[in-house]
């Protein structure tokens, strides 16, 4: 699979599952990869991937990668793959979390993956409240502004620090263990400043 010529240049993209709800305007005015039931929540869509065991209907759109129902690997597995330069990617994932808890965690998981691979690149998940509530980034240095509750987890042993206006700052490059609590219920007060050797993920309980 290959990405269509027009749209091999595009570094931000939003992409829909099935969970929904139908997408918000702001996040349709990029380019959109629906994944198999995702093309419920918008009729417009650049690229739909899948096998089709959750949306039945005829396919709006003209790029459409379709893959058997029996394959080692997930749709939106699939769909990432299609990403393979070296680029600094921002990925919206709208419609990825609820539902089946082990769909969830996979999503997550395959997330983080595609990040190891693309540094500087980031990955935003969102609720069907419109919130954010995990921001994923590759290896890099990154800013971002917070009041509330936020956790720092990591699914791979990563060399991080973290500064700035926060209630429990890391000033020594530390390695943070897969799942550690030591990353656990920070309070962010202000900007912050996350420096990281390999991918990461930022939760943000109460939503963004």
């Amino acid at each position: 699979m290959m990405l269509p010529s027009s749209l091999a240049d595009k570094t931000e993209w939003t992409f829909v599952g099935p969970m929904g709800p139908d997408v918000p305007l702001h996040l349709t005015e990029l380019p959109v990869i629906g994944i198999d039931g995702g093309a419920h929540h918008l009729e417009n869509l650049d690229i739909w991937v899948g096998d089709a065991d959750s949306y039945k209907e005829e396919i709006r759109t003209e790029h459409v990668f379709r893959h058997p129902v029996e394959k080692d690997h997930s749709d939106l597995t699939l769909a990432l793959s299609l990403f393979n330069d070296p680029r600094r990617y921002k990925f919206h994932f709208w419609g990825f979390l609820g539902g089946r808890r082990d769909h969830e965690l996979f999503n997550i998981g395959e997330a983080l993956t595609f990040l190891e691979e693309h540094s500087e690149s980031q990955i935003i998940f969102y609720g069907e409240d419109g919130k954010v509530y995990f921001h994923m980034v590759g290896t890099g240095h990154w800013k971002f502004e917070h009041l509330g509750l936020f956790s720092l987890g990591t699914l791979k042993n990563t060399i991080v620090k973290l500064l700035g206006n926060c209630h429990y700052p890391i000033k020594k490059a530390t390695q943070l263990k897969p799942l550690s609590s030591f990353g656990l219920s920070n309070i962010g007060q202000g900007e912050i400043v996350l420096e990281n050797e390999g991918p990461v993920f930022l939760y943000f309980p109460e939503g963004k």
